[in-house]
């Protein structure tokens, strides 16, 4: 099964399993999956990282959706608002808080990454992108998920081959540039989620766009217990 085509084929999976498989909460045996990424050493007081989860295989919403966060949700949503700041002194992206204000979604448009129909990144691209080589420094400090999405013009097949173009080359620029990519995620989303009409010239500009989203991973929440976020 094509996992960044999931969009689609779960609700077609789901609609062929049993009926007590298909009604199973999948983003709840996610987050119950990332709840023994620790695991406690009361003899040192401390909390070890134990087996990751494989992101690759989960669903953008199971990823946005983990790890939940307790004791910690504080000191890493103002850990995130404070990155939601040096980000927006470059005036590049639209950026939000999302999932109670726990995760920070950056939207850029296509065009100011790629020329029409382009798989390559363009000159200009590299302004947009440097300001989030920051956070690839520290491997799991994030979950980084890349979504790239495109208008309806062309066809599903070449819509979803150009957006899955576009996100590997992302990737790979950030990969080339010194990003640790070992947490980062990509999808291609075609044109199944638009925010605007596709019917306008500016809606389909709207529509075509990279969703970037920095998620707590292990790194940070680690860090959050011990008391050295600030420090960061």
């Amino acid at each position: 099964m094509n996992r960044k085509t999931g969009f689609i084929i779960l609700l077609g999976v789901a609609a062929l399993l049993p009926v007590e498989v298909a009604s199973q909460n999948v983003f709840q045996k996610a987050a119950n999956t990332v709840s023994s990424w620790f695991s406690s050493d009361k003899s040192k007081g401390e909390v070890a990282p134990t087996e990751h989860i494989d992101l690759t295989q989960l669903t953008l919403d199971e990823n946005i959706s983990i790890p939940e966060l307790d004791k910690e949700a504080r000191k890493i949503r103002t850990a995130q608002s404070r990155e939601m700041r040096r980000l927006q002194k470059a005036r590049l992206t639209d950026l939000k808080l999302v999932r109670n204000y726990e995760v920070i979604k950056a939207t850029i448009a296509a065009s100011n990454l790629f020329l029409p129909n382009d798989t390559v990144l363009s000159e200009k691209a590299d302004i947009f992108l440097r300001p989030f080589l920051a956070d690839l420094r520290i491997p799991d400090y994030y979950h980084v998920m890349l979504v790239m999405h495109s208008d309806d013009t062309g066809s599903e097949a070449y819509s979803l081959d150009l957006t899955r173009s576009r996100v590997q080359a992302v990737r790979d620029w950030f990969a080339r540039n010194g990003g640790n990519t070992d947490f980062v995620v990509t999808y291609e989303a075609g044109a199944f989620s638009p925010i605007a009409s596709n019917r306008t010239m500016e809606g389909r500009a709207k529509n075509r766009r990279l969703e970037i989203y920095l998620i707590p991973g292990e790194k940070m929440i680690d860090m959050a217990r011990r008391g050295q976020l600030d420090k960061r």
